[in-house]
Parts: structure tokens; sequence; C-alpha cells
């Protein structure tokens, strides 16, 4: 087995054993570059457990771009949707060039809502603040591969971020009391 594929393994585990009593689909992303980019990317969906949970898709694969800086990226959501497969493999093929490299405090146009019906257009990459540490990073070979948090923003949002900061945009998103999560939700700006 490679290195990768030994990663890949030690990262399917990884998140079954940080949710384990949840149901994990795994999903293959076809159309585009991504299978030549990342190969092995994937996106694991764990299902919640009851009314008032969410949904979260997280990708596998997305580790082997950059040694440096082992990243993995997530989305949670109210409801499940292919959407957020195809989401997490565009932002593992924009993250797989040097000069797009994502990181916290980056933020990104996907082009469209992020759901149906969503004004929300822009991803912010946030610490996984929603998530215990133990499942926010999987140490496995000596390596250290932490998911990042793409929460969904506004276009004002995003503005709001670029001139004052991330950190000014997350306590401005926690000190409004929005549910990040909410499609409808309107813009804390």
């Amino acid at each position: 087995m490679s290195h990768s594929e030994v990663l890949h393994e030690a990262l399917r585990r990884h998140l079954t054993a940080s949710w384990p009593d949840r149901h994990h689909d795994e999903f293959r992303w076809t159309l585009g570059p991504i299978g030549k980019v990342i190969p092995d990317f994937a996106v694991d969906r764990v299902s919640p457990l009851g009314a008032g949970d969410s949904y979260m898709y997280l990708s596998t694969g997305v580790f082997g771009i950059d040694d440096d800086s082992m990243r993995e990226f997530f989305i949670m959501s109210p409801t499940e949707s292919p959407r957020h497969v195809e989401t997490l493999a565009m932002v593992a093929h924009y993250h797989s060039f040097p000069q797009h490299r994502l990181s916290h405090g980056s933020v990104l146009d996907i082009g469209r809502p992020w759901m149906e019906g969503s004004e929300n257009r822009h991803l912010l990459v946030s610490w996984p603040y929603s998530l215990d540490r133990r499942a926010a990073i999987c140490t496995a070979e000596g390596k250290e591969i932490t998911y990042l948090w793409l929460i969904p923003i506004s276009v004002k949002e995003a503005t709001f971020a670029r001139e004052s900061g991330t950190e000014a945009l997350e306590e401005r998103l926690e000190g409004s009391g929005v549910n990040v999560l909410d499609p409808l939700r309107a813009s804390t700006v």
C-alpha cells in the first residue's frame, strides 16, 4: 500500500470513529478534472442523528496536494444534497493550484448559491469550531490532517472579510446569533 493509500484509509477510519453512531456514505465526483488532479478524492457524508442535527460532508484525498499543510474540508448542511459533493470537488480542485492554496481566512466565490434559493454564494474557510478537536484532526503516519470548515457567506460578508479581516467576520457571525446553516438567512453586513 502506498503512503497516500495508508493515509486515505486512516482518514476513513478516523471519520467512522469520530461519528460511530451515525450512518456514513462515501461519494465520488466524476465530472470535471478532479479525478485527474486528486485520483483518490471522495466525500464522506455523515447523516444526522435526529431533528436539529445537520449532515456533514467531509472530503478525503485533498491532503495529498500539499505535504506542508495537509488539509481536508467539510460542509455542514440542514439537508442532504449532491450539490455539497460537487462543491467539495470544486474547492479541492481550486486548492490544488499552488497559487490558490486555501487556509483559515480564505474567501472563495463558488459562482452559485451554496444551496438552492440561498443568497450565499461565497465560502469562508474557517477553523473547525463546530467539531470536537479529536474529530477535526486526524493523526496518521506521523502527519496531522486538519479539517477546515467551509461556511457559506453572502457577497457583502465576503467583502467585509476581505476588508476588515476574517476574525471580524467570524465575530460578527457569532455575535449576530444567525444560523450559518440556514440557506435563507439574512446577511450580517
